[in-house]
């Protein structure tokens, strides 16, 4: 046992950064050993959405139970087979059109965590249903520092209409506080790391000037850090050691995405853009998430890796066209082909994600045993543009609240009725959530 007693919520703290800690032996209660049931081991809930659907020829696997073939745009992730469910034939019927005509790409990312038809405007007078996320921030979130986060990579329009006359709001946001206002997502990585390891939401003075000097967060807690160590046990110094390395990572990272390129004659970009690598720049949303997930300094998050109807090109893997265009694909073989690279390119990041989830320890199990994941979006076949038989993953355990490594088949069973027992694993009691209509069933064997 080690000499001194440290409470959970202990923060690092210095000029403008609270830095949280992750689960030590020195947070046992006196008594217990540690990594036992002394230290609560929380759930954490996320939500990842891709926009415009997929090929669902190549993603969807076909099978039952634990005997199901991985598809090749989903074979990223074969080393987490164990780690995953894939759920077919859940589904968002209030996607669909119900006499309102075009807009599908606006409609899957509004009702994607709200399973709310949207109200058709352009304008001001924006209408969905509050998100499972939001729900169960107003309960589940009291108990860290941030109730919730929410990050996407592109900010997209703020007014006017983006989709066949749906306001520009419903395609660039999956999370809603309430039914006409959505949460901002931060896309910045630099933002979103003083969100969550500096003094508050809003940058104070202290918070300002470090970002104006690019003074690490850890030389502003630096003081109280070598304290804490000479305090701890071997294993407890060890572990802090390895976290305070990887928040420094995660800040080198930051500041070389940021480093000003030079254009020639044209101006060089702003020090706070994003990433100019797509893949950098989920990646470091990703890392970011585990470093939230570790310190516990938030529970909840969402994370659009792209707005719905994102015409992004992917030149990283030779596909120069965009993407939405690629989804209306007319069954046309090689846009089709394209659609499904894009579909495997998003899935290796999804692994990276879950792999750093898988080998970062939380007590006795890791971080994505005691987690549930939703990977996926509200339209199938981006050309057909169904909202039937989605693309959903379900991965980790929830700490036993699931069983995963399987196939589960629904028949037209309603996505929030997975919401909702999500929600219910956290232990926020809702008796129905947009068009559910109870638990959703065979989570465990």
């Amino acid at each position: 046992m080690p000499a001194t007693q440290i409470n959970r919520r202990t923060l690092l703290r210095g000029a403008g950064a609270a830095l949280g800690l992750p689960l030590l032996d020195a947070m046992a209660k006196p008594g217990l050993l540690a990594g036992s049931d002394a230290v609560p081991k929380p759930i954490r809930l996320a939500w990842v959405f891709f926009p415009n659907g997929t090929n669902a020829s190549r993603w969807l696997p076909n099978g039952e139970g634990r005997d199901w073939e991985m598809t090749s745009s989903l074979e990223p992730l074969a080393d987490l087979r164990d780690d995953f469910c894939v759920m077919r034939g859940l589904a968002h019927n209030n996607g669909f059109a119900l006499g309102d005509g075009p807009g599908d790409h606006a409609r899957s990312a509004a009702v994607f965590l709200t399973g709310v038809h949207p109200y058709k405007t352009a304008g001001s007078k924006i209408r969905v249903g509050r998100s499972a996320d939001q729900i169960a921030a107003d309960v589940y979130g009291r108990h860290t520092r941030l109730p919730s986060i929410e990050l996407g990579t592109e900010p997209g329009r703020g007014a006017g209409a983006c989709d066949s006359g749906y306001a520009c709001v419903y395609s660039n946001n999956i999370s809603w506080r309430t039914e006409s206002q959505p949460m901002a997502k931060e896309v910045r990585p630099r933002m979103a790391f003083e969100r969550l390891f500096g003094s508050g939401k809003e940058l104070d003075e202290d918070a300002r000037r470090r970002l104006f000097l690019r003074k690490s967060v850890l030389d502003s807690v630096s003081t109280q850090a070598s304290s804490l160590r000479k305090s701890l046990g071997k294993d407890d110094r060890s572990k802090l050691d390895e976290y305070l390395s990887s928040v420094r990572d995660i800040e080198v990272r930051i500041e070389r995405s940021e480093t000003p390129v030079d254009f020639g004659d044209e101006p060089a970009s702003p020090p706070d853009r994003e990433p100019i690598d797509h893949g950098d720049h989920i990646r470091m949303f990703y890392d970011l998430l585990v470093l939230a997930f570790r310190t516990d300094s938030t529970r909840i998050a969402t994370f659009m890796l792209a707005n719905e109807g994102s015409n992004q090109s992917f030149p990283m893997i030779g596909i120069k066209d965009g993407h939405h265009e690629l989804s209306h694909h007319e069954d046309k073989q090689d846009k089709m082909d394209k659609i499904a690279q894009i579909d495997r390119y998003y899935a290796e990041q999804f692994a990276y994600f879950l792999k750093r989830l898988k080998e970062t320890p939380d007590g006795e199990a890791n971080l994505l045993d005691n987690s549930l994941i939703v990977y996926g979006c509200a339209i199938s076949d981006g050309n057909r543009h169904d909202h039937d038989n989605l693309p959903i993953l379900l991965a980790g355990r929830g700490g036993g609240a699931v069983s995963p490594g399987r196939l589960v088949k629904y028949s037209n069973v309603p996505l929030n009725n997975l919401f909702l027992s999500m929600l219910s694993a956290v232990g926020v009691s809702a008796d129905r959530f947009g068009d559910s209509t109870g638990l959703l069933d065979r989570l465990t064997v």
